[in-house]
């Protein structure tokens, strides 16, 4: 991502200065969607969601 935002506090987004190297990794399953955030500069992990499927793929 070449520029990245953040919660503003309000509802909306703020941009967020200086180096930025962040991104989403998408995994598809047959039950659930996990979306994972990285920060490739640290290589850490940030965050990571699982939403459950209703219908299998």
């Amino acid at each position: 991502m070449q520029t990245g935002y953040t919660d503003n506090g309000q509802g909306g987004e703020s941009a967020v200065s200086g180096a930025f190297n962040q991104g989403l990794q998408v995994e598809v399953h047959r039950d659930r969607v996990v979306v994972r955030a990285r920060d490739f500069a640290t290589g850490t992990w940030l965050k990571q969601v699982s939403v459950p499927l209703h219908t299998r793929i």
